[in-house]
């Protein structure tokens, strides 16, 4: 099952990035330095692992305990290993030999349980029912739950549990955080960009690239034109209309992929008007889903049903029926709730059927909330739009009343469907639509405890059937990312939860060479495998 955890046993082997050294394909000496420069929307703020970890996580300089696999799977990572006690409180973890952190130490049980300790005593990861973590002996970490806890494994691929070496702080504080993974920190601007270089003693292959640039470039159209004038070697995060222009200028290609992200709007169910459930479904009928991936996304959807799509993983439920693009079915909901049609659109008892919707600018959230506007309107509501900063509308959205936001996110940043507590539980979910149904907070609660997959699928599966139904949450579309690639890059390929991107694995010029891996810590003369670049 793609997304799930194999019963509560991972068994040895390499993550996605070759954990143990083994040979690769030969490739020529240049004798250059390569640099290699992407550029995305977010801004490098803060370099310790539990503000901005997932930033240095997907460069690849720290490395967790566990990783997400190509097929949204819990894969070995630190750890070669895991188990529990039969009471699913206590997990074990083995520990992989021959780690070096990037300030020449060795990776031990007790530089990875203080490490651990920082991650979980912080608010990143007080959610979770940790209790204890201690060393059970030279290569195993003993984490010790207070219920029984299921997507532990998962949650551990998160960004803030990387082992980062002592040296990383002084005072508490962050000062370089030094990780084991193939690229390692060198310098940073804050809010502009970081720089990595190539860890030539990693365990695994020597990456091609030699320095490693992050850049911080917020608008989209900026992060294409700096990739057409050969300012960046990889663009993320471009809208559909880029692939063309992608497709038809020299020296840059395209790469297409399905995440596990979707677009979806936010009721505030405790407040008029949509703590009426006529009408969260009178707007789910009146939007055209459909029209709006071939209309607005350039044919980059698909159309959402439910929160996972099923391509990236099957912890989608795939019996939901979807809200069809119905807009009389919607004026009859509204008509049912008692918004009739007045001279100046509809109301109910002398109130207009006026609403805020409220966004911010990424993955085409605009243009997509132009298309929800205007096809509202078609149905009788008076929608004002408003376009703000994603923080400010968290924080409004969070503290005071709205009426619908449109927003996108991942639903596997860690590669398990419990990350559906953080949409629809009635006290712990981090989004803000005040939805509260017991069932489902059973349900959740259930499938943490549950130690076998399909039992966990059955219950997850109801889940997302009751939120179809309740519609605290609308899914709109599913998300395609664009990325633009200089042309002579070879052997990327995109994890489809985004976690890495796993840069170590890509090679410079048209036959995929670069310069030698060179002689590995362990003294095998281990070189790079080329990786087939993806369709798209």
């Amino acid at each position: 099952m793609k997304g799930a955890t194999a019963g509560f046993i991972g068994l040895a082997g390499c993550s996605t990035s070759q954990q143990n050294g083994a040979n690769s394909s030969t490739s020529t000496m240049s004798g250059e330095q390569t640099t290699f420069r992407l550029g995305t929307q977010w801004d490098p703020d803060s370099i310790d692992p539990l503000v901005k970890g997932w930033m240095l996580r997907k460069l690849n300089v720290i490395e967790p305990l566990t990783t997400a696999g190509y097929d949204a799977s819990v894969e070995p990572g630190l750890a070669t290993e895991w188990t529990a006690s039969d009471d699913g409180r206590t997990w074990s973890f083995t520990l992989r030999k021959g780690v070096s952190f990037h300030d020449g130490t060795p990776l031990t049980v007790d530089a990875a349980v203080a490490s651990l300790r920082r991650s979980f005593d912080s608010e990143s990861l007080s959610s979770l029912p940790v209790k204890s973590i201690a060393a059970a002996g030279e290569r195993t970490i003993e984490i010790e739950t207070t219920t029984p806890y299921a997507p532990l494994p998962a949650h551990l691929t998160r960004p803030p549990t990387s082992i980062v070496a002592a040296s990383s702080y002084e005072d508490g504080d962050v000062t370089e955080p030094v990780g084991t993974g193939p690229f390692q920190f060198d310098s940073w601007e804050q809010g502009t960009r970081i720089t990595a270089v190539s860890n030539p003693a990693y365990r695994g292959r020597t990456p091609a690239i030699d320095t490693l640039v992050y850049e911080s470039v917020p608008d989209q159209r900026t992060r294409l034109l700096k990739l057409e004038n050969d300012e960046l070697e990889m663009a993320r995060a471009l809208s559909g209309s880029a692939v063309e222009t992608l497709k038809n200028r020299d020296g840059m290609k395209p790469v297409t992929y399905a995440l596990p992200r979707t677009r979806y709007l936010v009721y505030d169910t405790t407040s008029s008007p949509f703590d009426d459930l006529n009408v969260r479904r009178a707007v789910m009928h009146a939007i055209d889903q459909q029209g709006i991936v071939e209309s607005v996304l350039n044919g980059l959807g698909p159309a959402a049903v439910g929160p996972f799509p099923p391509k990236v993983t099957d912890w989608a439920n795939t019996d939901l029926e979807p809200y069809s693009y119905e807009p009389n079915t919607a004026k009859r909901l509204l008509m049912e709730a008692g918004w009739k049609p007045g001279e100046n659109g509809r109301e109910r008892d002398g109130e207009p059927l006026q609403i805020d919707l409220w966004t911010y600018d990424n993955w085409e959230l605009p243009l997509v909330s132009e298309a929800v506007q205007a096809q509202l309107s078609r149905v009788g509501f008076d929608v004002s739009l408003e376009v703000m900063d994603y923080s400010t509308v968290e924080e409004r959205a969070t503290d005071e009343s709205f009426d619908l936001v449109m927003w996108a996110n991942s639903l596997l940043w860690y590669p398990d469907p419990d990350r559906l507590t953080d949409f629809v539980h009635s006290e712990d979910a981090t989004m803000f639509s005040g939805y509260a149904n017991d069932r489902v907070d059973k349900l959740l609660a259930e499938a943490r405890r549950a130690t076998d997959a399909d039992e966990r699928k059955r219950r997850y599966d109801e889940v997302q059937a009751i939120v179809q139904r309740d519609v605290p949450i609308g899914w709109l579309t599913y998300i395609t990312n664009v990325v633009g690639l200089d042309a002579d890059i070879r052997g990327y390929k995109p994890l489809p939860t985004e976690t890495c991107y796993h840069l170590e694995n890509i090679e410079f010029g048209a036959s995929g060479t670069g310069r030698s891996a060179g002689t590995k810590p362990n003294g095998s003369n281990a070189t790079r495998r080329n990786v087939s670049e993806p369709g798209g």
